[in-house]
């Protein structure tokens, strides 16, 4: 194989870019959207990051984009936005990748973690942490306490992502958990607020995921969607039910 990457620190960061901005039409202010100056974040530098990561690695962390607000990319799964952590954060290793081994298709090599850091932490059992292959171009995701999943392409993954978002296999809100809904059916007719209101079991039924799919819907999603409408008409939905039957996970401050 190869020992050139197959993608450029400039392609890189225009694929995530792509990516963010797709989560801006949906859920996220696009005035939050951190872009980086022409040569690259100016705090993070191959000096200041020395010897953490490849100097390759380190190229691509300076260019990719970021949010200046927490940013949910997945269930239990927040972005992590490297422009605002201090300098002792790159002096030593990241304890995101204990007990962790990476690997490519790409040649189905091993893969020295020194080419390798997390974009997305997770949190508790099953929640999703990411990490970016900067050698190879690859994405491995982690369900925690789980199973760690084969590497994918970097673009391929953020597409999967995309078609999940879109039709509502993953559900987001901003403050609250995303939640993972690929196992629950579409419902072919409407709900009605009676039908949902009349449950009784703990919140996040199948007719709940179900109910926030029309209510999304019904708010132009994906296309179209009115974000600070969505919000408050979830608020306003969870909260009435939350005494009775619990609430859909809000993000630890």
């Amino acid at each position: 194989m190869s020992s050139t990457p197959p993608y450029t620190p400039d392609e890189l960061a225009a694929i995530f870019l792509d990516f963010y901005t797709f989560l801006t039409t949906l859920h996220y202010d696009a005035a939050d959207l951190k872009i980086p100056p022409p040569d690259g974040w100016p705090g993070l530098t191959l000096e200041s990051c020395a010897g953490w990561k490849t100097d390759y690695a380190i190229e691509v962390l300076r260019r990719l984009p970021y949010f200046k607000r927490r940013a949910a990319i997945h269930y239990k799964s927040e972005l992590i936005d490297y422009t605002s952590l201090g300098p002792e954060r790159f002096t030593e290793p990241d304890y995101r990748e204990a007990g962790l081994e990476f690997w490519s298709h790409r040649g189905e090599e091993d893969v020295d973690p020194i080419h390798v850091f997390c974009i997305a932490e997770g949190r508790e059992s099953f929640g999703r942490q990411l990490f970016l292959d900067v050698k190879h171009g690859e994405i491995t995701e982690d369900m925690i306490r789980a199973q760690q999943l084969d590497p994918d392409d970097v673009g391929s993954y953020f597409e999967k992502l995309k078609e999940g978002y879109q039709s509502l296999q993953l559900i987001p809100c901003v403050g609250r958990v995303t939640i993972e809904a690929d196992s629950v059916d579409e419902r072919a007719n409407l709900i009605s607020e009676e039908e949902f209101r009349a449950q009784t079991e703990e919140w996040g039924t199948d007719l709940d995921i179900q109910y926030l799919r029309q209510l999304y819907r019904q708010h132009g999603w994906p296309d179209a969607f009115r974000h600070e409408d969505a919000k408050k008409a979830v608020d306003e939905l969870v909260h009435s039910i939350v005494e009775q039957r619990g609430d859909w996970e809000t993000l630890e401050l």
